[in-house]
C-alpha cells in the first residue's frame, strides 16, 4: 500500500476533529524552506477555523482527550469564550501526535479571522495568511477577505521598499517581513535570523502567482528587476485598513502625499510594530495556559536554541 503524503495525512487528522469552517496548514512541512534536511521530521502547523471556539473545545475535550495535558484541559474546560478570544483570538495546542506526524493546532473563530484579514487589528492571522499555506478545508468568505489582505500587504510592502533598483525577491522578502515587525520572538532571538529569506525564496512560485500575476502596481523585466508605479501605489493607500490609513494621514499632516514617503513609511512601521508586539506578547502569555507550562517553556527554549544556533 502506498504511503499517504502529508496533505492526505492532514485530511485524515482533521476528520477526527469536531465541525470546522476552514483549516489551513503552514510551515516547513507544507512550504519548502531551505536549511532543512529532506528526511528531517517537521511539525505540522494548523490553523483550525470554527464558528464557536468554546463549543469546539467542549466537544474536542470529549472526543480527543489525548491532545490535552492537565493545565490546558482545565483551562479549556473552564475558560469563557471571551477569554479564549483574547490577544490574537487564537489558542494553540502543541505536541499532538497523530499517526506519524506531530501537530501544533491553533483554533480561532471565523469572525476573528475575517476581522483581522480586513482590518489588521492584531496582524497575527493577516500576516500568516499572506504567506504560502495549504487549504485543507475552504471557506469562500475567508478566501475573499484574504484576497483583500494580500492586496493590502502588497501595497504596504511596495511603500516600505526603499531599496534602489529593487528585485522581485526583495519585494517578496519585504512581504514576508511584515509579520515579524515587533514580534517578541525576534527580540529574544528565538527565530531563525534567515527565516525571511528562506520563506521568500522557498515560496517564490506562490508569491509569483499571488502577487506578481495579480497586480499592475509594478512590472518585472527579464532579470527580475521591478519598476514600481508609485502613482498607482499611493492611490491604494485609501484602500488600506482604516486605522492604518488614519495613522498614515496623521503622519503626513499638511504635506503633499507625493512628498511624504518618509512619513508614510514611518506611519506603517509604527502601526505594525505596535499591534504585532501587543498580540505577540499576549499570545505568549496565553500559551502557558493553552499548551501547559512545561510544553510552553520547552517550545520557547527550543525556538531560542534554534534561532541562536542559526544566528
Amino acid at each position: 500500500m502506498q504511503e499517504l503524503g502529508i496533505r492526505e495525512r492532514i485530511l485524515k487528522f482533521i476528520d477526527t476533529l469536531p465541525n470546522t469552517v476552514s483549516v489551513k496548514a503552514y510551515g516547513s512541512s507544507i512550504a519548502y524552506q531551505s536549511g532543512y534536511k529532506e528526511n528531517e521530521k517537521k511539525q505540522v502547523d494548523l490553523i483550525v477555523i470554527v464558528d464557536d471556539i468554546k463549543e469546539f473545545y467542549n466537544e474536542n475535550l470529549k472526543k480527543n482527550k489525548y491532545m490535552y495535558k492537565f493545565t490546558p484541559k482545565l483551562y479549556f474546560k473552564h475558560a469563557k469564550s471571551e477569554t479564549l478570544r483574547k490577544a490574537a483570538g487564537i489558542c494553540y495546542t502543541t505536541d499532538i501526535d497523530y499517526g506519524q506526524d506531530t501537530y501544533k493546532m491553533g483554533v480561532i473563530e471565523k469572525a476573528d479571522v475575517i476581522d483581522d484579514l480586513l482590518n489588521w487589528k492584531t496582524f497575527y492571522i493577516a500576516g500568516r495568511f499572506q504567506k504560502e499555506m495549504y487549504t485543507a478545508k475552504k471557506d469562500d468568505q475567508i478566501e475573499k477577505a484574504n484576497e483583500i489582505n494580500k492586496r493590502n500587504a502588497l501595497t504596504v510592502a511596495l511603500l516600505l521598499l526603499d531599496k534602489k533598483n529593487p528585485k522581485l525577491i526583495d519585494l517578496y522578502e519585504k512581504i514576508c517581513s511584515l509579520s515579524y515587525m515587533g514580534d517578541s520572538r525576534k527580540s529574544f532571538k528565538a527565530e531563525d535570523p534567515n527565516k525571511i529569506k528562506k520563506l521568500a525564496s522557498g515560496s517564490k512560485k506562490h508569491f509569483d502567482k499571488e502577487f506578481t500575476e495579480k497586480t499592475d502596481l509594478f512590472v518585472v523585466d527579464k532579470n527580475e528587476n521591478i519598476s514600481i508605479d508609485y502613482n498607482k501605489v499611493l492611490k491604494m493607500i485609501d484602500k488600506l485598513p482604516l486605522e492604518l490609513k488614519m495613522k498614515i494621514v496623521d503622519k503626513i499632516g499638511d504635506k503633499k502625499i507625493t512628498d511624504s514617503f518618509a512619513e508614510i513609511r514611518e506611519g506603517i512601521e509604527e502601526y505594525l510594530t505596535t499591534i504585532i508586539k501587543k498580540s505577540s506578547m499576549g499570545q505568549t502569555k496565553k500559551g502557558i495556559l493553552t499548551t501547559g507550562p512545561k510544553n510552553s517553556i520547552g517550545y520557547a527554549l527550543a525556538k531560542l536554541k534554534k534561532g541562536r544556533k542559526k544566528a
